[in-house]
């Protein structure tokens, strides 16, 4: 959730629900590569002293198998997972639950959060310098970052 957002609508400022981050319709949704990736490492924080194959994984989160082992990858290269191969092989954690922000797995699957392209490259926007809203822009993906980084992959798997 990021609290005190507010949409703007043709009467006004509304509150918008503290739904979650995906609940600012239009501005700001999460992938769902990263919706899977988060449901993926939920499944393995939940197992520490043992692995699971993709097709564990994808059946337990309801994830398709397909989609999952692009996702599975990107985290092992992200050092989020380890893999083994082999009769007993699977994916594990490669970090401990508490130590993983959900920073870490959004980026590693859809690389730096841009509520709009112009916050990490001013240069993009027409308006350049006189843009105005960019503050507001800068502010917005601080806040995201902020609130992901507070959280750890234990909180959310937890609930």
């Amino acid at each position: 959730m990021i609290a005190g957002l507010t949409k703007m609508t043709g009467v006004g400022y509304i509150p918008i629900k503290q739904i979650g981050i995906q609940g600012i319709p239009g501005m700001f949704s999460v992938s769902a590569r990263t919706q899977y990736a988060i449901r993926a490492m939920s499944c393995l924080a939940k197992r520490p002293d043992r692995s699971a194959t993709a097709s564990e994984i994808a059946a337990s989160e309801s994830i398709p198998a397909k989609y999952l082992e692009g996702i599975l990858s990107r985290l092992k290269s992200s050092g989020l997972i380890e893999s083994e191969r082999g009769k007993n092989g699977g994916y594990r954690m490669a970090k401990d639950p508490a130590e993983i922000r959900m920073l870490e797995i959004v980026e590693a699957i859809d690389g730096r959060v841009k509520p709009v392209s112009c916050v990490d490259a001013p240069g993009a926007c027409v308006l350049g310098g006189a843009c105005h809203p960019r503050n507001f822009w800068i502010g917005l993906k601080a806040t995201i970052d902020a609130y992901l980084a507070e959280r750890t992959l234990k909180d959310v798997s937890e609930g």
